[in-house]
């Protein structure tokens, strides 16, 4: 009997399947099998846990890299310098519309890229303020002997090249491409003359006196004189003039403000000043300029396939229009 269970035993233990393997190293196949499968359905979920985890953490670092304003309730736009300073706006293009629209146009289509801050005011004769800016391609000449000639200043509205490759603007609308920012805007009626241009921190557009220009305030009731050069037979004087702002945003926060102190605070005095078609500009010395500005959290019902030209003439439902006048426009 014991012999015949011997045998029994080692029949099992011997029987071949048709590849000539044994019980033994069939079952180890099998098992080798399900333990690949196990650890390929592991690697995978494993895989997947950290490709969603990655996702999860990559996708809002690009998120906020692409705009680091996202979920901010207005328009924001980041001023970059070359002195490697950053300032920082709310654009409140609801509240006002013209002004707002004005710069946010300019701003998108790359007007102040490359732009120096032109002056900052001289507390010296009361004119300070204000960080100014809006389109000149370097400082304004120096005042020499009561002398100056805006035309040298390489302001874009005076570059007929710049204005013709301007395409925001077609040109079709002018027979002089460099009216192309002759236009004189209506100020928006809740930006005009009124309290909040007296704030610290204000992004205000100077509707009276030009199309492009703008303004930046770095202390609490800023003044909204200039100096003007008049040349006598007795000499030099100076009269005052007031320039009239209209509200266009407010500074993101006090790290813009800060800077703009720090900017004005190199500001060249009146008598070593410059000058455009008379008026004192006391800019930052050395000069600075916008590298960029860019503009975030646009309405793109509004702003895919702008035309500004049709925004600006157009007549809004109570029969007026958002600008009074524009040189050269056919």
């Amino acid at each position: 009997m014991r012999m015949a269970e011997q045998q029994k035993q080692n029949r099992k233990t011997t029987f071949t399947a048709g590849d000539g393997t044994t019980a033994e190293e069939q079952a180890m196949v099998v098992s080798q099998k399900r333990s690949k499968r196990t650890a390929i359905i592991v690697g995978t979920a494993i895989a997947l846990a950290v490709l969603l985890i990655a996702v999860a953490v990559i996708v809002p670092v690009i998120m906020f890299a692409v705009n680091p304003y996202r979920g901010y309730g207005h328009v924001v736009a980041r001023f970059e310098l070359s002195n490697e300073m950053v300032l920082e706006y709310v654009i409140e293009e609801d509240e006002y519309d013209i002004a707002a629209t004005n710069f946010i146009f300019l701003a998108k289509n790359g007007y102040f890229d490359n732009t120096v801050l032109f002056d900052a005011g001289d507390p010296s004769r009361d004119t300070d303020g204000w960080v100014r800016f809006g389109g000149y391609e370097k400082q304004p000449n120096v005042w020499e002997g009561g002398s100056s000639s805006y035309d040298n200043t390489k302001h874009h509205a005076q570059n007929e090249r710049y204005c013709r490759d301007f395409n925001a603007i077609s040109n079709k609308w002018f027979d002089n491409v460099c009216n192309k920012f002759g236009y004189d805007l209506n100020a928006d009626a809740k930006g005009t003359n009124v309290e909040r241009l007296d704030d610290i921190g204000v992004l205000a557009y100077l509707y009276n006196d030009t199309s492009t220009e703008f303004q930046m305030s770095y202390k609490e009731q800023p003044s909204n004189d200039v100096s003007v050069i008049n040349n006598t037979a007795d000499g030099t004087t100076y009269t005052v003039r007031e320039l009239k702002p209209t509200m266009v945003g407010y500074a993101l926060n006090d790290d813009t403000v800060k800077n703009l102190k720090k900017i004005a605070a190199t500001a060249v005095p009146t008598d070593k000043a410059k000058v455009t078609t008379g008026v004192v500009w006391c800019p930052p010395d050395p000069a600075i300029y916008i590298r960029r500005v860019k503009i975030y959290n646009l309405d793109g019902k509004k702003w895919n396939d702008f035309d500004f030209v049709s925004y600006m003439t157009d007549r809004k439902p109570d029969g007026s229009t958002r600008y009074r006048g524009w040189t050269g426009k056919i």
